[in-house]
């Protein structure tokens, strides 16, 4: 799917867990990537190298996406991000997190987690719409600290 933007959405609930993914940008990609051959090709240095080197880190930027999962029965937020062939994962108690919120910059809107010991991290890589970003919070918070009712 062609994408010139970070996405961020719910896929998947159950009542144990909920998963928010945070899509690659691929529309990114393709272009920072086609400018990193184009550079390569049209200069044939050292200045040619550093821009295409450039502009392809730019692209490995946006082809990461990231899932994170909130387990109720673990108590647990996982966070799994994948570039292209590989996936790194970090887990998280939820007795370690104060709380997952919308993190607001003048360039836009995104998610982070706030720990219990006062630092905080940024989630997503994106910057989006704080409405979605919200209700992806408030899902996430939801499954990490509502205990499940068999």
């Amino acid at each position: 799917m062609w994408t010139f933007g970070h996405g961020v959405r719910e896929i998947e609930r159950s009542n144990q867990w909920v998963v928010v993914e945070e899509t690659a940008t691929t529309g990114a990609v393709l272009l920072f990537t086609a400018f990193a051959c184009l550079g390569l090709i049209v200069f044939r240095d050292v200045v040619g190298t550093v821009i295409a080197l450039f502009l392809f880190s730019i692209g490995l930027y946006a082809a990461v996406g990231s899932t994170f999962t909130a387990d109720r029965d673990r108590r647990v937020l996982v966070i799994k991000r994948r570039i292209m062939l590989w996936t790194f994962e970090k887990v998280y108690e939820a007795k370690a997190i104060d709380r997952i919120y919308v993190r607001f910059t003048i360039k836009g809107s995104g998610l982070a987690v706030r720990f219990r010991s006062g630092r905080s991290k940024d989630l997503t890589m994106s910057l989006g719409s704080a409405r979605t970003l919200d209700a992806a919070a408030a899902a996430l918070n939801h499954f990490l600290y509502k205990p499940h009712h068999r």
